[in-house]
C-alpha cells in the first residue's frame, strides 16, 4: 500500500465514509505503523477532525447570506439583492 492509498482510505474512514474495502485491510496492512510520515499525518488528521467537531458553526445570518449569494435560497435571493453590483464577483456590469 502506498502512502497516498493509505491516506485516502484512512481519511475516508475518519470521515465515516465507506473505504471501498474492509476497514481491517487498511489497519492490518500496518502501513500507518511502519511509515513515520503517515503516522504523523494520521495524528494531525485526527487532531483536525476533533478540533473541527468542537468548533462552533457559522451563524444563521451568515449561512443564509452565503446560500443567497450561491442562488440556493435565503432572503437576498428572493428579493433580488445579494452581492453588490449584481454579480457573484461583486463587479458591476460584468
Amino acid at each position: 500500500m502506498t502512502c497516498a492509498e493509505y491516506r485516502a482510505a484512512t481519511s475516508a474512514r475518519l470521515d465515516g465514509e465507506d473505504t471501498g474495502g474492509p476497514v481491517e485491510a487498511v489497519e492490518a496492512n500496518g502501513h500507518g505503523h511502519s511509515c513515520t510520515d503517515c503516522a504523523r499525518w494520521l495524528a494531525t488528521a485526527r487532531r483536525l477532525r476533533d478540533l473541527s467537531a468542537r468548533a462552533p458553526g457559522p451563524s444563521a445570518e451568515w449561512s443564509g447570506g452565503l446560500l443567497a449569494r450561491l442562488g440556493l435560497g435565503g432572503r437576498e435571493a428572493r428579493s433580488g439583492g445579494g452581492v453588490e453590483g449584481g454579480s457573484a464577483t461583486g463587479t458591476a456590469g460584468a
